[in-house]
């Protein structure tokens, strides 16, 4: 979804679908939304990295709604090192607009409980290659959205700890549940979790990532238009 409509869509012959990313930003972006659509309707919505808002965007619209994560996207690959580094890796901005992520790492960094990482890359290739050197990695959502990091490592075939709700995955409990994935909510129950993890690293590298559950792209426009 850009910012303004696409002008003249309503003259496509076939059916039409908008894609709409991040929309947990802004003070009220479902109406945004809603106020898009009314200006280019289209048959059918795809919210791409917020599952958690469905049941809402439902409610407010009269087209289908779904999220079907990760939509159209494919993350790099990367094979996990026989020996990765017992640390803990953030990969990401702290800028401005990351505030929880750059709380969190200077809290940890302050703490110094954890062997922990941050850095930051130019690429998604360059991160995978740096998740695929580590043992674990956290992954801090901006704002209660399933983001582009939850897949990327999973590609990389690595274990990660979301800080967060894992009501964010709304419908998809699967992918809340996965062995790899683990969840905290505060800095005190990361440090514990992930100390814990850290005792046994054996077990920890044994644990199976598998890919993100990609969509063949028919597959996922005949269930994002189904009725």
């Amino acid at each position: 979804m850009r910012s303004a409509p696409l002008r003249g869509l309503r003259h496509w012959p076939g059916p039409r679908l908008l894609a709409c990313g991040d929309l947990h930003h802004g003070s009220n972006p479902i109406e945004l939304l809603a106020a898009y659509l009314e200006a280019e309707p289209h048959d059918a919505v795809l919210l791409t990295f917020n599952p958690a808002l469905v049941a809402a965007v439902r409610q407010r619209l009269r087209v289908p709604v779904r999220c079907l994560p990760p939509t159209f996207f494919r993350y790099p690959s990367a094979v996990p090192v026989e020996r990765p580094l017992l640390q803990l890796l953030h990969v990401g901005s702290l800028g401005p607009h990351h505030p929880r992520s750059r709380e969190l790492v200077v809290g940890l960094q302050a703490r110094g409980r954890l062997p922990f990482r941050h850095a930051s890359t130019a690429s998604a290739e360059e991160a995978a290659a740096l998740y695929a050197q580590h043992a674990l990695v956290l992954n801090v959502p901006l704002n209660h959205d399933l983001n582009h990091r939850f897949f990327e490592v999973m590609a990389a075939g690595v274990p990660q700890v979301v800080f967060g709700d894992p009501g964010l995955v709304g419908e998809h409990r699967a992918l809340a549940e996965r062995p790899d994935v683990f969840w905290a909510s505060s800095l005190e129950e990361l440090e514990e979790l992930v100390l814990g993890l850290f005792t046994e690293p054996e077990r920890l590298r044994a644990i199976p990532v598998a890919p993100p559950p990609y969509w063949e792209l028919k597959d996922l426009l005949k269930a994002a238009f189904a009725p």
